[in-house]
């Protein structure tokens, strides 16, 4: 049983197309996703009629599903068809190729493949079908070709053999590493297509996925995205993304899904894979295309596949929906369909459950930058400041800030939230500082808010004037020890029976009244000769009592702990009295504590003009 898409809460179809019949609205780009069981087929057909054949499947599909289907959309024999690109050259993708030929279609102006030294034997029977083609002989496809589909639609060679559009390159050995990518536009409509391409297993703690794969899906979608060596789609990533390797853990990576942020992904995936392969896997599908991983920040895809995997295993996803052959069509002004015809040779139809027929918008529609309000300081002290304020769609958040107007730093927290807040750290006391704050939404539109100041709040520190031993003996030292984190020490014996106690504490002086707001901070570094029980205390002025406010065990290695309780005032006396206890116990032997370091830090809160 699959839940419903949560994007039909969004989308409910629009247009109930008649799916495959080949009639579609004029000027429309289609691809259609073959189902050739293990394997992979996609057809493209450009709004001007340019037809594009992405692989056949294996040896055999090629007579039983790819012809039939093309012949089923309209496409005869005697059309042929324009192009052929086979993404790599194992027998899953190359296996039927030949048979469509042999079947009557010419190819007539390219067959393009991965220029790979690869040799397999369906790839080979290819080959020599493809010399008696008009095209003639296939030829490694030149990464930056662009494929005019018409009404201004193309197909763009963005990957292959490891060369990425843009001049970047990635050492691959493995065939799949090889594959071809594709980035299919129309108007606003982005399909990006990489046959068995390789993501590499970076974000393997993260979503499961584990490979041995060379990493090419990142460099490639960086390369295309804003601010990439060749950018090509929004940052509202794309609409349609091809799940490559037929959802195995080589391939869709979180970095992939996160800067293609598609609505909708397709696993071309069926009977025939090995009994280890075990695809789609649920690392890919739920943990990555249904952004259960935390590491994957876009929104879930709506994933369907051609049919279950066969056969399957403790690792395989069912999360996805099975749907037969599969089209996407579009005008690439607003939105674009997809529709199945529910012809599942393995597991159920589930057409209905994924709401298919379904439209959705096109990613690149937005162009509104977010509503900001709101802008405030919500805290600021003397090295630290929050800043806070609302949007009216989810956005992301950062404060560009500094000492002019020039913001020199930033700072920013993680996710498109409506409700932000960013704290500023590491800021100089008794500064006026500028700021603005910065919001982009999905999309890339990105506001900011006029200029504003606040200025930071000083900070005192101040050093123990005296101590007092409660219980034990000094050993060495006086208070002045205490004033600077030297390994110079001030050291406390123990009792010398029952339970080994050292226990005194050090005062301070501060000003009176506290300023409103302001806040107590006490640090203290000490070690102990053997270890014992540390606890730390301040003396509660109103209740005439310790309050322990940290315990731990302490050895011979110097420690260092900072404490700031929630009302200092209750810790200062009328005449501005500081006492912090350093209490040591061991239930045999003697042993002395050795304090180092002993602050008092008093923080007053900063303004806001």
């Amino acid at each position: 049983m699959h839940p419903e898409s949560p994007l039909l809460y969004l989308c409910r179809p629009l247009i109930a197309l008649g799916l495959l019949t080949g009639v579609v609205r004029a000027q429309e780009l289609e691809i259609h996703y073959i189902n050739v069981g293990w394997g992979g087929s996609v057809l493209v057909r450009g709004p001007n009629g340019t037809t594009v054949l992405l692989e056949g499947g294996r040896p055999g599909q090629g007579h039983i599903a790819v012809v039939p289907y093309l012949q089923s959309i309209g496409i005869a024999p005697s059309d042929g068809l324009d192009y052929v690109i086979l993404g790599h050259r194992h027998t899953d993708h190359a296996g039927g190729l030949d048979e469509v030929i042999v079947a009557g279609y010419d190819v007539h102006v390219a067959n393009y493949e991965n220029g790979s030294p690869a040799t397999v034997g369906a790839y080979g029977q290819w080959v020599t079908a493809a010399q008696a083609t008009t095209a003639g002989a296939p030829v490694p496809m030149p990464v930056g070709t662009v494929i005019e589909l018409g009404n201004g639609a193309t197909l763009t060679c963005v990957a292959r053999n490891g060369n990425i559009i843009g001049g970047g390159t990635v050492a691959v050995s493995d065939e799949n590493d090889r594959s071809i990518a594709l980035l299919v536009q129309y108007g606003g409509f982005d399909f990006l297509w990489g046959s068995d391409l390789g993501g590499g297993n970076a974000d393997q703690a993260c979503t499961g996925r584990g490979c041995l794969t060379a990493e090419v899906e990142t460099p490639l979608i960086q390369a295309i995205s804003p601010g990439g060596a060749n950018p090509l789609i929004s940052a509202g990533g794309i609409d349609v993304l091809h799940a490559n390797h037929h959802g195995a853990e080589t391939a869709t990576s979180s970095n992939y899904m996160n800067l293609a942020r598609p609505a909708v992904a397709v696993i071309s995936i069926g009977a025939g894979q090995g009994t280890t392969d075990q695809r789609p896997r649920i690392d890919v599908v739920e943990h990555v295309l249904q952004a259960e991983a935390p590491c994957v920040t876009a929104t879930p895809a709506l994933v369907l596949q051609t049919e279950e995997g066969n056969p399957t295993g403790s690792f395989t996803s069912y999360a996805g929906y099975c749907v037969g052959n599969i089209l996407i069509s579009t005008d690439g002004v607003s939105t674009f369909t997809v529709s199945a015809d529910g012809q599942v040779t393995v597991g159920p139809d589930e057409r209905v459950a994924a709401g298919l027929p379904l439209t959705l918008p096109l990613d690149d529609l937005d162009t509104t930058a977010p509503v900001l309000s709101g802008v405030q300081v919500a805290s600021v002290m003397a090295t630290s400041a929050t800043i806070a304020w609302t949007s009216d769609e989810p956005s992301s958040s950062r404060v560009r800030y500094g000492p002019t107007m020039a913001y020199p730093l930033n700072a920013s927290v993680a996710g498109l939230v409506t409700s932000h807040s960013v704290t500023l750290t590491g800021l100089t006391p008794a500064r006026l500082y500028h700021f603005r704050v910065e919001s982009t939404d999905e999309s890339g539109n990105t506001a900011s808010s006029i200029d504003r100041t606040f200025r930071t709040g000083s900070i005192a520190h101040y050093a123990p004037t005296a101590t007092t031993i409660l219980q034990g003996s000094l050993k060495s030292g006086t208070f002045t020890q205490l004033a600077t984190n030297n390994n110079v020490l001030y050291a406390v014996n123990s009792t010398t029976s029952g339970t080994r106690t050292s226990d005194w504490h050090g005062t301070t002086s501060v000003p009176v009244p506290l300023p409103i707001g302001a806040t107590l901070t006490v640090t203290y570094a000490g070690r102990n000769s053997a270890l014992a029980t540390q606890s730390l205390h301040l003396w509660d002025w109103n209740a005439a009592q310790w309050v322990q406010l940290d315990s731990r065990n302490v050895g011979t290695t110097k420690l260092q702990v900072s404490l700031k309780p929630a009302s200092p005032a209750s810790y200062v006396s009328a005449t501005g009295e500081i006492r912090l206890r350093v209490l040591g116990t061991r239930l045999s032997n003697a042993f002395y504590s050795a304090g180092d370091f002993m602050r008092f830090s008093v923080e007053s809160p900063g303004s806001v003009p």
